[in-house]
């Protein structure tokens, strides 16, 4: 049974499980919601309840409950759509599907001058562009009118992707950035997001859009629904997820704590890392730490419904967990696997192996195993909402 606009209005929106990633929004065919506050809107019908679309209770629908992340199958479930016949020479860890792991840290100095670590996903989409291996990424890009604010872009150039570097720990809906992708013409698309971000795409890529026809609807109106239901997901070639237990409200932690209580402008911050501690990078060179519990005072409670640490269905993910100054790269896909080590030899990245970093495969394992365990099931959904049982490691 496929998942309908209406429960997810009630039990994501409603309950308080929204990411905020905008995806339902992205793949609606007939304009009934919008993005508005962060959150799905039902706009069609200005006095109409906010549950109710007529196209679902008509001719049937539901594109956009069928890539929401908190809705439906997780990404545990989803592990095997996603990575197929591969995983019989993989292993299944408590942080999912992998190839192998690594550290590494790109060689690139300007790569490394903005990057909070190693600088692998900023090294790896320049990589990727320069030799044509995509046409463009969606990632996040500081808002030119609002300091340490990310926006949503797609982007084409090396020059663009390098610019992009750098997380700002608020939540940014790279999702919606895929139709800025759309309208530039881009086929080979590499899409870079946190784990909420990265499940969205993947149900766009693995949904069976034939449940759109159901024999009530014109053959235009399937066409235009299968269209938007698995377009997107069918211009991203390599999903590059990002480390992320939480992320922080704008408005709490930069405005009303780092430029109100700390007395920092926020046009003087160069960037941000979190190492059990907040590190705040000042363009003049200066260092300020913030005690991460108070940050953690401000993290987003929609993030708390996520049991996705690390990223579970993208070909790679990263982040710099129990490291400074590298990334630990989880490669999980041959297709993210392949175009790594194509980067390594032609001299991107330095690499070690991780009997050299016990401290962040144990941070890595810890943290992963916390976050599936700190999610309460949803309303209604019991039975799809099941954690597997520890994991296997077929080697």
């Amino acid at each position: 049974m496929n998942p309908s606009f209406k429960e997810m209005m009630n039990e994501v929106v409603s309950y308080g499980s929204c990411c905020e990633c905008g995806s339902c929004v992205l793949v609606c065919p007939h304009n009934v919601i919008d993005y508005i506050d962060g959150k799905p809107k039902q706009v069609a019908k200005k006095n109409g309840v906010f549950d109710f679309c007529g196209i679902s209770e008509g001719i049937g629908c539901d594109a956009c409950a069928q890539v929401c992340p908190r809705l439906g199958e997780r990404e545990h479930h989803l592990s095997d759509a996603v990575f197929g016949d591969e995983s019989e020479d993989a292993y299944r860890g408590i942080f999912g599907h992998y190839r192998r792991i690594v550290a590494a840290r790109c060689t690139d100095p300007e790569v490394l001058d903005r990057c909070e670590d190693g600088g692998v996903v900023t090294g790896l989409l320049a990589w990727a562009r320069r030799n044509d291996v995509i046409d463009g990424a969606v990632v996040s890009s500081v808002d030119p009118d609002q300091p340490c604010a990310p926006k949503p872009k797609a982007v084409t150039t090396v020059d663009d992707i390098i610019k992009s570097a750098s997380s700002w720990y608020t939540y940014c809906p790279n999702n919606l950035a895929l139709e800025q992708a759309e309208e530039l013409g881009l086929e080979q698309v590499a899409f870079v997001g946190v784990p909420c971000q990265i499940t969205p795409v993947r149900k766009m890529q693995t949904v069976d859009a034939s449940y759109l026809d159901n024999g009530r609807k014109k053959e235009k109106h399937i066409e235009r629904q299968t269209k938007f239901l698995k377009g997107f997901g069918e211009r991203v070639k390599l999903n590059i997820g990002l480390l992320c237990s939480e992320v922080f409200t704008f408005d709490g932690l930069m405005r009303d704590v780092i430029e109100g209580d700390m007395n920092i402008p926020l046009t003087e911050i160069k960037k941000f890392n979190v190492k059990g501690k907040v590190l705040i990078y000042k363009h003049d060179g200066e260092v300020v730490e913030m005690n991460l519990k108070q940050a953690q005072e401000y993290a987003r409670p929609e993030c708390h419904h996520c049991a996705d640490f690390s990223a579970e269905l993208a070909d790679i993910s990263c982040g710099g967990v129990g490291a400074m100054d590298w990334t630990i790269v989880v490669l999980r896909s041959k297709l993210g696997e392949e175009l790594f080590d194509r980067a390594v030899a032609d001299g991107c990245f330095e690499v070690r192996p991780m009997d050299e970093f016990e401290t962040s495969m144990r941070v890595l394992m810890r943290l992963a195993r916390k976050q599936r365990q700190r999610v309460p099931t949803p309303p209604g959904r019991e039975e799809t909402f099941v954690r597997p049982k520890g994991f296997t490691n077929p080697h």
